[in-house]
């Protein structure tokens, strides 16, 4: 494993902004989601066309419609956690119900003489809907010895350069660094804007710390579309949607950390806890474009492009800590407080390539290919004076261009459908950070479809999402957190053709 800083959105160095790396990856990074019959194949439906979830792979899929349709569907997700922490394994799990798509879609088909025409625009269709882009459930808990290295060091780190008159009745007054200092975690050092941690100041260089993370995180990424597309001779297929996608993210944080063996005789330190919780919500339009070529019956090839997208965000957040100080405890704040902050969040662009085999009403076989180049992704201030430049470089430094394949079968009976898919989910990190094999997830698919009186259809998947994170509790503690994540996605959707 190659993990030199925190991957997860598990840090605690947290500012008056809150605002990192993670976050621009958060939210460009997307799931494999949608509807029954696109999950049942792993997502691998940009050249297939003709379902909602077209709409937000590749709309030019819409111009395949021939038929009104109003589909929706609803899901439970779960989410289990195993995480080893220096050799010290510990589980934890989360599920949740959802609705991954809902959506209609009006067409037409330009008669000419009573028969549909062959040469120009044959035909096209409205849509309208929703398709969910990601969920943030997780719950994540671990615990293990750490040697030498403690959360103060990091603490009096990011405190360096601050003037600790401002940790009082001033804009850094919440952040940690600040809290910290006012429990005497952390205490200058020889000058108002140098700091040291107590463990340095009382001269330990030598000692064991117990330390234990939960991180419990929430929410959901939507996208909301209005879009449509056109059939030029059968041929050409054309497609274009606007899309508003709203986000919400909500996290609670506790950093627990126990002195277990020293190296100074009496020493004061015992312990300190630190929470922290999150809610992040906005909103952002963008745009998607695509087309597919069908040259002959058999064969459909299709590209699309989804324009970035700007968020507007805005996060509310609590900071605390208490420390154990020979016996006593000291807690900050005393009493709850709440702070905000605006902000913005350009999410990069993504392209995609796909290709279809389509064997009459028998056989169906897909494969696309999708990428994202994250280094794109970035935070923007909206008051003009707070400086990203620092998390937009990690940005680029951390993430690379993300590579996903996607393949998919669908096997057609008179009333039935059976499918399976397969994706591989190409690792968002640079090498330097996290190897290729470390940081990519893969997805096994199946599913289940039945048609009747060729007007109403349901269908059943289910898909298993597995792959690493790593945590590490704070910037400058030598280990990660390996966390073995299994995300269980069970499908149930349903639809009228008309």
């Amino acid at each position: 494993m190659k993990s030199k800083i925190a991957i997860l959105a598990s840090v605690l160095c947290l500012n008056v902004s809150a605002q990192n790396q993670e976050d621009i990856f958060r939210y460009s990074n997307q799931s494999i989601t949608g509807s029954a019959r696109t999950l049942g194949l792993s997502g691998a439906w940009g050249a297939a066309g003709a379902d909602l979830s077209a709409a937000s792979f590749n709309p030019a899929g819409l111009g395949l419609y021939r038929r009104n349709e109003m589909m929706g569907s609803m899901a439970i997700t779960s989410t289990i956690s195993k995480t080893d922490y220096n050799g010290n394994l510990m589980s934890d799990s989360r599920t949740m119900f959802n609705i991954p798509n809902l959506g209609m879609v009006f067409s037409f088909v330009d008669q000419n003489m009573g028969k549909p025409k062959r040469d120009g625009i044959v035909g096209g269709s409205f849509a309208f809907g929703m398709n969910r882009l990601n969920d943030f459930q997780t719950s994540t808990i671990y615990s293990g010895k750490g040697k030498n290295t403690t959360v103060g060091d990091y603490l009096a780190r990011s405190a360096n350069g601050s003037d600790s008159a401002g940790f009082w009745n001033s804009d850094l007054d919440n952040t940690l660094s600040a809290l910290a200092w006012r429990v005497s975690l952390i205490d200058n050092n020889g000058a108002r804007n140098q700091y040291a941690s107590i463990l340095e100041r009382q001269g330990d260089t030598n000692y064991t710390m117990n330390q234990f993370q939960q991180i419990n995180t929430k929410g959901r990424m939507n996208e909301w579309y209005a879009g449509g597309g056109l059939n030029v001779a059968n041929f050409l297929y054309l497609g274009a949607t606007l899309v508003i996608q709203h986000a919400r993210f909500e996290s609670k944080n506790t950093y627990q950390e126990k002195l277990l063996a020293s190296s100074v005789s009496n020493n004061v330190y015992v312990g300190s806890t630190i929470n922290q919780s999150l809610t992040s919500s906005g909103t952002g339009v963008g745009g998607k474009f695509g087309l597919i070529l069908r040259p002959i019956d058999l064969i459909r090839v299709g590209v699309s492009y989804h324009t970035p997208v700007r968020l507007n965000m805005t996060d509310y957040y609590q900071n605390s800590i208490s420390m154990n100080y020979n016996g006593t405890v000291y807690n900050q704040p005393s009493e709850g407080r709440e702070d905000y902050y605006e902000y913005q969040i350009i999410t990069p662009q993504r392209l995609t390539a796909s290709g279809s085999i389509i064997v009459g009403k028998l056989l169906i076989i897909n494969a696309d290919y999708e990428m994202v180049d994250y280094t794109r992704g970035r935070l923007q201030a909206k008051d003009g004076q707070t400086d990203f430049a620092t998390a937009n470089s990690t940005n680029k430094q951390v993430y690379g261009i993300g590579q996903n394949y996607k393949a998919g079968i669908e096997v057609c009976g008179k009333y039935t459908r059976i499918r399976a898919g397969y994706a591989l989910l190409g690792s968002p990190f640079k090498e330097e950070y996290v190897s290729k094999e470390n940081g990519l997830k893969q997805l096994i698919s199946a599913g289940f479809g039945w048609v009747y009186d060729n007007a109403y259809f349901f269908d059943f998947a289910v898909s298993s999402r597995i792959g690493k994170d790593y945590i590490t509790p704070y910037e400058g503690n030598p280990t990660s957190a390996i966390n073995s994540t299994n995300k269980l996605n069970f499908v149930l959707g349903a639809g009228y053709r008309f």
